[in-house]
C-alpha cells in the first residue's frame, strides 16, 4: 500500500462489503424484472386499445418504442445512481473502459442500437407506417433498439436490421397518415375507348366502400406492348386504411372489369369460350 493508505481491511469486513454488494446485485436484479414485467405490460395494453380504434392505433403504437426506451434510460439511471451509487466519475471511468472492450467485440450489434436510436428520433417512418426496405416491403409492427420489425402482406414477420435501415433508402407509403394512396392497374385492348375506359374505372374507385373520398382520384392512361397493343389504365386513389390497401385494389379491380364487361371493352366469359373455340377449330383445319 502507498503512502497514507488505510489499514487492510478485516475478513469481516470483507465479508460485510461482499454481503452489501451481493444485496445490491439482488435488489437490481429484481427491479429489472419487475420494470420489465411491467414493461411488457404496458406494451399490450398499447397494442390492445391500439386495435380497438382504427383513428388512434398510429398514435397509441407510436407511442410503444418511445415507452420502452424511456423505461430502460430510467431503468440503467435507477440502478446506477440509486442502488450501486456510482459517482459521474467513475462511471464515465467504466464506460469508457466498457466502451473500448465492448467496441471490437460487438460492433455490429453497436451499429444496430445506434441506428434504432435514429430511427426513433429522425422518424423517416414510425409503427404503423408501410414502408419498402431493400426488398421488403409490408407495415411496421415495432421498433427496437437492434431491428425494425415488418409484416409483409404474406403475414410473414421479417426482422431488418437497423443499421441496414439507416444506410439505405426507405420508401414510405402513408408517412404517418391512417390513408394511404393504392395504385391499381388494369389492363384492356388497343382499340377501346379511352374516355369511357377512364369513366369506369374512376367509378369503380369512387363506389368502393374502402375509399377515401378526400383524397383525389386519378385515373392515367397509356400504351403498353405485350405481343399486341394494350391500354394500361392505372387508378391512383387512397385507402381508408393502410392495412386495407390489397382489400381496394382488390375491389377496385372486380368493380372495374364488370363494368368493362357490360360496356364492351373485354369479352364476356361466354365470348371468351367462343373466341378459343373458334381459334382451336381454326387451328385444326
Amino acid at each position: 500500500a502507498g503512502p497514507g493508505a488505510g489499514p487492510p481491511p478485516t475478513l469481516q469486513e470483507a465479508r460485510q462489503r461482499l454481503e452489501h454488494i451481493g444485496r445490491r446485485v439482488a435488489l437490481a436484479l429484481v427491479f429489472l424484472l419487475v420494470l420489465g414485467a411491467f414493461s411488457r405490460l404496458l406494451v399490450w395494453t398499447l397494442n390492445s386499445l391500439a386495435e380497438r380504434s382504427a383513428k388512434r392505433r398510429l398514435l397509441y403504437k407510436r407511442l410503444v418504442p418511445i415507452l420502452r426506451i424511456s423505461l430502460w434510460v430510467f431503468a440503467a439511471y435507477f440502478v446506477i445512481q440509486v442502488i450501486f451509487h456510482v459517482t459521474t466519475a467513475n462511471l464515465l471511468a467504466a464506460g469508457a473502459a466498457v466502451g473500448v472492450a465492448v467496441g471490437f467485440a460487438a460492433q455490429d450489434l453497436l451499429k444496430n442500437v445506434f441506428g434504432g436510436l435514429v430511427i426513433i428520433f429522425d422518424q423517416p417512418f414510425q409503427v404503423g407506417d408501410k414502408i419498402t426496405v431493400g426488398d421488403t416491403y409490408g407495415e411496421v409492427v415495432s421498433i427496437g433498439l437492434r431491428s425494425t420489425r415488418v409484416v409483409t402482406p404474406s403475414d410473414s414477420m421479417v426482422s431488418v436490421p437497423n443499421a441496414l435501415v439507416v444506410d439505405s433508402q426507405v420508401s414510405n407509403a402513408n408517412s404517418g397518415a391512417l390513408d394511404c394512396q393504392v395504385v391499381t392497374e388494369l389492363f384492356l385492348p388497343g382499340w377501346v375507348d379511352e374516355a369511357l375506359a377512364k369513366r369506369l374505372a374512376y367509378d369503380a374507385a369512387a363506389v368502393s366502400p374502402y375509399a377515401y373520398l378526400k383524397k383525389p382520384i386519378v385515373v392515367l392512361v397509356g400504351d403498353e406492348f405485350r405481343e399486341t397493343f394494350l391500354t394500361r389504365i392505372k387508378i391512383k386513389a387512397y385507402v381508408l386504411d393502410a392495412r386495407y390497401e390489397f382489400l381496394f385494389q382488390s375491389d377496385v379491380t372486380e368493380r372495374a372489369r364488370d363494368e368493362f364487361r357490360k360496356h364492351g371493352l373485354i369479352p364476356t366469359y361466354k365470348d371468351a369460350q367462343d373466341l378459343i373455340e373458334l381459334t382451336r377449330t381454326a387451328n385444326e383445319s
